[in-house]
């Protein structure tokens, strides 16, 4: 059974660990995140990225295959493409590397840093962005090849309303992937976001 946790401004949902597991992210403009708070948690997101846990690694090839994935299925809902971009990738694997090591899945960190705020570590004012979504699952499900795999678990998001409605939103322009695999288990996050503004709204 799959357990889903669902991420907005107000209200923050745990999610519940199975075999298969499922969290969404979505905000619009928010306000900065506090530098002090930011620090700690890039140096400790940037090591994740930059150096896998021990015994896994970083799946670039699984990586494009969601996005190949994400683009035929928004094809078939007359949407165009998004276009994959480095701007959040960091962000999205060190989120999965963090979720896989500490066994958890949601949208904040296991240090406490919350969506936003995450995503404002790594790019600095985020109100550049006018929207921004975060998709994540889990496949750990023994069977399978990894692409197997990697289908199943975007079938995951496929069959979950909330997270089919990130991969189809109209404002969406990019896509960052991150996928982590250990063990023939894989982790995967993807950060969606709209066209950015020359300057953020604070600016």
């Amino acid at each position: 059974m799959d357990y889903l946790g669902s991420r907005s401004l107000a209200v923050t949902e745990p999610c519940h660990l199975s075999r298969r597991s499922l969290c969404l992210g979505l905000f619009g403009l928010v306000a900065g995140v506090n530098p002090a708070a930011a620090g700690p948690y890039l140096a400790y997101a940037e090591g994740l990225a930059a150096h896998p846990p021990k015994g896994s690694r970083y799946r670039p090839d699984l990586e494009a295959e969601l996005v190949d994935l994400l683009n035929a299925y928004r094809a078939g809902k007359g949407k165009a493409p998004v276009q994959a971009d480095a701007a959040f990738q960091q962000a999205a694997r060190a989120h999965a590397a963090d979720m896989m090591l500490n066994g958890f899945m949601g949208h904040s960190s296991s240090t406490g840093m919350s969506f936003q705020g995450r995503m404002a570590a790594f790019v600095g004012d985020v109100t550049k962005y006018p929207s921004i979504g975060e998709n994540a699952a889990r496949e750990t499900v023994r069977d399978g090849s990894l692409a197997q795999k990697t289908r199943a678990l975007f079938q995951q998001w496929v069959d979950s309303g909330p997270h089919r409605r990130n991969m189809v939103n109209r404002s969406f322009a990019f896509v960052s992937t991150g996928v982590i695999e250990r063990d023939g288990d894989i982790w995967a996050v993807q950060i969606f976001f709209a066209t950015p503004r020359a300057k953020g709204i604070f600016q």
